[in-house]
């Protein structure tokens, strides 16, 4: 059984707040608990879909192979997020993506079948459940929007400023969470390309780099610049 912290960190998320008690007790039932450390594996592509899951603490990195054998990083799931529910919401019987834990980390398996059966009982469970999709979906449209219209400087500076409140305009330190290299994937460039735009701001005094702490030293500048790249690439 669950601790009654986890239970509560799950009741909070939109995929179970349309639950009864004695429904959510059910799924609960087949939920277990992942710690993984970092670099494990939690599932690879084409494994049976047999769960969803749960973010409790570090970070899931989720990516695909190309043919040639090289990763490329589709997204990064951060702490409070759950995924992979579209693939058993769909009926997948395989994964079609790689996840790995980034640092280690606590993830929560929701058996996908016993989490189906309780929503066949919920008419309002799952509205809520489309709802919530419905959201992610519009993020991903929008993910893929930024990835094609958008350079590569447009790219790296939005990353930088995600977490920056809009009207802050003083110098701000960030700390990178991840590797330069799986952000550079995230991103759909090269390292190489991630150290010349990083180099490049430098040199403009935009931003100082100190291995995984990044100070922006313009973060106005630095927003003018992305709405620069964005008006260049609007199309009527």
């Amino acid at each position: 059984m669950l601790t009654v912290e986890y239970q509560n960190l799950l009741k909070k998320v939109p995929l179970f707040m349309g639950l009864d008690e004695k429904n959510f007790c059910q799924i609960i039932e087949g939920t277990s608990v992942s710690n993984l450390r970092s670099g494990e594996t939690l599932f690879s592509q084409f494994q049976p879909a047999t769960d969803f899951f749960f973010v409790v603490k570090g970070k899931i990195k989720i990516s695909l192979l190309s043919i040639d054998g090289a990763e490329k990083v589709v997204d990064i799931i951060h702490e409070g997020s759950t995924f992979a529910e579209a693939i058993i919401l769909r009926g997948m019987d395989g994964y079609p993506v790689n996840s790995e834990a980034i640092g280690d980390s606590i993830v929560l398996k929701i058996n996908a079948k016993k989490y189906t059966q309780v929503l066949s009982q919920s008419t309002d469970a799952c509205f809520k459940i489309i709802s919530n999709l419905s959201t992610r979906t519009h993020w991903l449209m929008n993910e893929m929007e930024r990835l094609s219209l958008h350079n590569a400087s447009y790219r790296l500076i939005s990353f930088l400023l995600e977490n920056v409140a809009d009207d802050h305009q003083d110098k701000i330190e960030i700390t990178l969470s991840i590797p330069k290299h799986v952000i550079a994937s995230r991103l759909s460039i090269t390292p190489e390309t991630l150290s010349r735009i990083l180099k490049k701001l430098s040199k403009k005094e935009l931003l100082t780099v100190h291995e995984k702490h990044i100070i922006l030293n313009n973060p106005e500048e630095l927003r003018r610049l992305i709405n620069c790249y964005n008006i260049s690439t609007i199309s009527y």
